[in-house]
């Protein structure tokens, strides 16, 4: 059964199960004034040959959304395994046996919405089916005039809500100008990240990343790509600054998240990558990896997967 506006009935208001349609902020509410609000994107996939639904590193995800709260200063739930719980029987709740997207979200939700409110806050969470979010076709990709976030102005390495509109600006100016995805710089003129995703290279035969420290988020699809390359493929990660003018020489590109799953690019700034069309050697390595994690079926990285509903064999 779903709503009008939406393949899935129910969502979840601080642990209840809600309708859809009944989920409700007010205008006035300090995170509608002033942004203030954190979230997590995780992911779950749809496998026909176990029947059984499996959710991508729900505990890391759960993890770096308290994170964020501190960083931000939101008070609210503590517990990461309740909140697991709570968004696994969100999905049994909806009966979802397919590719998902999910997202947990922490507003401030003070009546009288002062920017310097910490609490109360509300916890929503939602999962929506969704399949590839960019499509297999590979990425061309514009150099966005914006500068990313400094960690000096607004936390980068967190998922706060207001820290998306740097990306979002970023986004909407490559799509004005016939791209598909952009990534930033820094104000220093290293890479940092995409609107939403972070950003490997494969130059020389070394894969490379930017670190941390460059106003990256501390992306937990980036650290499985980093442990899949080291441990499935023997690759060493130079995680370093990378300049612009490298990526227009580099062999292969990809970016990742749990949205943009590992995608490969073709060009930037109408710069082919590789053969401009397919994904390089390493990248389509990494993306086959990268499904069968997601879905249980590395034995060593088991442990990152849930089965939703109990039944894989």
């Amino acid at each position: 059964m779903s709503t009008a506006s939406s393949p899935v009935r129910y969502l979840l208001h601080d642990g209840e199960l809600i309708d859809y349609a009944d989920a409700r902020l007010h205008v006035l509410s300090t995170s509608m004034k002033y942004g203030v609000g954190v979230f997590e994107g995780f992911r779950a996939y749809w496998s026909e040959e176990e029947g059984e639904l499996y959710a991508f590193r729900v505990q890391d995800h759960m993890r770096r959304l308290l994170d964020s709260m501190r960083v931000v200063e939101i008070e609210g739930p503590t517990d990461i395994d309740e909140l697991t719980e709570q968004l696994l029987g969100l999905v049994r709740a909806n009966d979802l046996r397919s590719n998902l997207h999910m997202r947990a979200q922490v507003f401030v939700d003070s009546a009288d919405g002062k920017p310097d409110d910490t609490g109360p806050s509300t916890v929503y969470m939602a999962a929506i089916p969704m399949g590839n979010y960019f499509g297999a076709t590979g990425l061309d990709v514009q150099i966005s005039s914006w500068a990313r976030l400094s960690d000096r102005a607004m936390p980068p390495r967190v998922k706060s809500i207001a820290n998306y509109q740097n990306g979002r600006l970023a986004l909407l100016e490559a799509r004005r100008n016939g791209y598909g995805a952009a990534l930033l710089l820094t104000e220093n003129g290293h890479v940092a990240e995409g609107a939403g995703y972070n950003v490997f290279m494969v130059r020389q035969g070394r894969l490379c990343t930017p670190p941390s420290t460059e106003s990256i988020l501390e992306g937990i699809t980036r650290d499985s790509v980093i442990q899949l390359a080291q441990k499935e493929l023997g690759l060493e990660i130079d995680i370093r600054p990378i300049d612009r003018t490298e990526l227009y020489s580099a062999d292969e590109i990809f970016v990742c998240g749990s949205a943009a799953e590992v995608n490969h690019v073709k060009s930037v700034d109408r710069t082919p990558i590789g053969d401009g069309s397919q994904p390089g050697e390493i990248t389509a390595q990494l993306q086959g990896l990268y499904q069968q994690a997601v879905r249980g079926q590395l034995d060593s990285f088991r442990d990152w997967v849930i089965p939703v509903y109990g039944t894989a064999r």
